[in-house]
């Protein structure tokens, strides 16, 4: 596949982007992109019903997504510069590496702590056992499922934080 200049995904079909392969400036408005360890994604948009997802060892840098677009980090992949408009939700766990801004602020996850994130229309954060997360925002459907520690979350109408045995959280 090599570097794409200008790549438009609304069939609701899926793609691959294997080790090796770099997709760049890709429009997600319909189906998923995945991209495998090894893979990189670059300056990709997700809208509508798109889903871009950065399987472990993948790489996706420079991604936008909102109006009910997905973007899914799995444990040990990386996303970076990422930017969250209103609408979008974000799927990942304190494995992930990942940074970026939303209309709230600047977020990250690094190393088991994650801070900042807007989790909504179906966004989730895992918080793992002995990891931790603060200044989080749940709102509408967005969800915190903490078995390690957070504090400082916002619950939001429609927000859920949901803390498992041997987890805790710290409100303000």
């Amino acid at each position: 596949m090599g570097s794409d200049a200008k790549n438009l995904m609304s069939d609701g079909n899926v793609q691959i982007v294997k080790t090796g392969e770099v997709i760049g400036a890709t429009q997600l408005t319909e189906g998923e992109l995945i991209v495998e360890a090894g893979g990189r994604a670059e300056n990709t948009v997700v809208t509508g019903a798109g889903w871009l997802k950065v399987a472990t060892g993948g790489i996706a840098k420079c991604t936008q997504y909102g109006n009910n677009g997905t973007l899914s980090v799995s444990d040990g992949a990386i996303a970076t510069d990422i930017v969250q408009s209103e609408g979008g939700a974000i799927s990942l766990s304190t494995l992930a590496t990942v940074n970026g801004r939303h209309p709230e602020g600047e977020f990250s996850v690094d190393k088991g702590y994650a801070c900042g994130l807007l989790l909504e229309n179906g966004g989730n954060l895992r918080v793992l056992e002995g990891h931790r997360a603060e200044k989080i925002i749940l709102d509408q459907e967005g969800g915190l499922l903490v078995n390690g520690t957070t504090s400082a979350v916002v619950v939001d109408e429609g927000g859920e934080l949901l803390v498992y045995p041997g987890g805790g959280s710290q409100q303000l």
